[in-house]
């Protein structure tokens, strides 16, 4: 069959998303999914265009966005050459294409959330079509933020709490029932309302989002404080101290129930993991007061202090921990906060956790920040963008290598195509920033393109660096090393490792005869002793001895390898 990414069909897929507002990550994981259709052989080729509507129609779904199927398949059509094209999206046409994307079933469309939510509530139709219509008003001014969200049954609870809340029934329909509808929690519907609600802004006064006379409605959803609290669930009434409600401005004299607090715990996990900051939102008090209740109780047995990435989370003491899924909250709770530090888009802070599951079902986390950091700088490059790897660890307690080093395993334990740096292209960035001349970017591609070493022991970035620290040093060309290990993104006694290994791997190189000797320029630097024999550890003084020796006379005489282990002391 031909290859599902061939230019045409990306074109179409490419404008077929601009003309219906579809975010770029809803594209990119779309691209990936088609480019796995080359290796399924009994996919139709002939066809290829209405597979990969049905595709992009099912990514649309699981990010939650209002976009009918058959918008999608008249857009498609349009955006195809042929004036008859004719492309449907069939109830049995994504079941097909969900088997092939091994998706267990096929997600449902956020309209059809909305609607079964509002009924498992008893919502009256009207209101339920305020719901849709702020979902598709949110839709339209900023796509991202509806596809930003962690599920479309948490979106679908937000827009229906927002109706509610509009109209001034939000003590009727409370977010705590409607996380329980949704699968989500009290919660996770709260932030989305907000969410929702901050985007829409004073558009949310149009009478279009009114069933009900606007005197009977609060003047500004969210003013009504007291109707607000209230409708945080069954949690918020003991949301206080013994002494009475905390105010806003309270400041660290703001407390919280622990009874409340302990409560708020236990209905929100495992659906989510509990932290310090959504413990105090939903409590309507400041942080260090909701830590200081979880501490207490953590202290009296009831919680468990865990540490998800560079957050702290609470558990109810002696629960199960929920495995993978556990570790994927972690993950996806730490790439929210980097998302956030770096100032990164929605659609990439998508686009990363939709890397978690599979990379936390067949790799082993140890650091959820390190795989959180790894899929942020993953998602970056995926959506045709660049990063610092070394400014993204600098944000967390880890060393740039362990990024590089997750990039291996994401390679294998992720279905994605994951752009990566060669130590050439490394050599080339260095190079360039630091200005150094045509003779060290010549010497330390040849260096690198002769290293016979373990490639595997340092990443790119360090061996690309590696190389262009021992082409400067043979060159007699002074450079900062601490410099050079910043411009290439790697730790300074990581850079220096790796010269030492391409120093022993050259000289081992030409006295076996695997390196002609007129190609080595730098042997002019070892026999003038500018490459001492003191350099590095004792192999690669060994290393150098050795060349020393081979290079006074006897260039045209290889040695062995049983020779090389006696010099060596091997």
């Amino acid at each position: 069959m031909a290859s599902t990414s061939d230019t045409p069909i990306q074109n179409r897929l490419v404008s077929v998303c601009e003309k219906l507002q579809i975010p770029n990550n809803t594209m990119q994981i779309t691209l990936v999914r088609l480019d796995q259709l080359r290796n399924e052989p009994d996919v139709n080729g002939d066809r290829l265009d209405n597979t990969a509507a049905a595709a992009l129609a099912l990514s649309a779904r699981e990010d939650g966005l209002p976009v009918r199927d058959e918008d999608i398949a008249g857009a498609w059509a349009g955006a195809m050459d042929a004036p008859d094209a004719d492309i449907s999206i069939s109830g049995q046409q994504l079941e097909a294409v969900s088997d092939y994307f091994d998706i267990e079933e096929v997600p449902p469309h956020p309209n059809s959330l909305v609607q079964r939510f509002g009924e498992a509530v008893d919502m009256p139709d009207e209101l339920i079509t305020v719901a849709h219509r702020l979902l598709q008003d949110a839709f339209a001014l900023d796509p991202t933020v509806v596809s930003g969200g962690p599920a479309p049954a948490a979106t679908a609870g937000g827009v229906l709490s927002l109706a509610a809340l509009v109209n001034g029934l939000d003590d009727t329909y409370e977010q705590r029932t409607l996380g329980s509808v949704t699968g989500t929690s009290e919660v996770t519907v709260r932030n989305r309302c907000q969410d929702l609600s901050d985007l829409l802004d004073d558009r949310l006064e149009n009478d279009r989002y009114r069933v009900v006379p606007a005197a009977q409605a609060p003047d500004q959803p969210g003013s009504d404080a007291d109707g607000a609290n209230e409708s945080a669930g069954s949690t918020a009434a003991t949301a206080s101290s013994d002494d009475g409600p905390a105010a806003d401005g309270a400041g660290d004299e703001a407390a919280a129930s622990t009874d409340a607090v302990l409560e708020t715990v236990q209905s929100v996990y495992p659906e989510e993991l509990p932290t310090t900051a959504n413990v105090a939102e939903t409590h309507d008090t400041t942080e260090s007061a909701a830590e200081d209740a979880l501490a207490a109780l953590a202290d009296e047995g009831a919680l468990e202090r865990k540490r998800a990435g560079s957050v702290d989370v609470w558990m109810p003491a002696g629960g199960d921990e929920a495995g993978t899924e556990l570790t994927a909250d972690a993950v996806e709770t730490e790439i929210d906060a980097l998302v956030e530090e770096l100032s990164i888009d929605s659609s990439t802070r998508l686009l990363a956790r939709g890397m978690v599951s599979d990379a936390v079902d067949d790799a082993d986390v140890a650091d959820a920040a390190e795989l959180a950091a790894t899929m942020v700088v993953a998602a970056v490059r995926m959506s045709g963008g660049d990063i610092d790897v070394g400014a993204v660890g600098n944000h967390r307690d880890f060393e740039p290598r362990a990024i590089a080093q997750w990039l291996d395993t994401l390679d294998e334990a992720v279905d994605a195509d994951i752009p990566r740096r060669e130590p050439g292209d490394v050599v080339e960035d260095v190079v360039a920033e630091l200005e150094l001349s045509e003779a060290v970017l010549a010497e330390s591609h040849r260096s690198i393109d002769q290293f016979d070493g373990d490639s595997g022991e340092f990443t790119a970035a360090e061996l690309g660096a590696g190389a262009v620290l021992f082409a400067a040093t043979t060159n007699q060309t002074q450079v900062d090393i601490d410099q050079l290990a910043a411009a290439a993104g790697a730790e300074t006694n990581y850079v220096t490792s790796a010269m030492h290994a391409i120093v022993v791997s050259l000289c081992l190189s030409l006295v076996q005869g695997d390196i002609d000797y007129e190609d080595c320029a730098w042997t002019t630097q070892l026999l003038e002793s500018e490459l001492s024999p003191t350099l590095g550890d004792s192999e690669t003084g060994r290393a150098i001895a050795i060349a020393k020796a081979y290079t006074a006379g006897r260039e045209d005489r290889s040695v062995d390898e049983q020779t090389l282990d006696v010099l060596r002391g091997d």
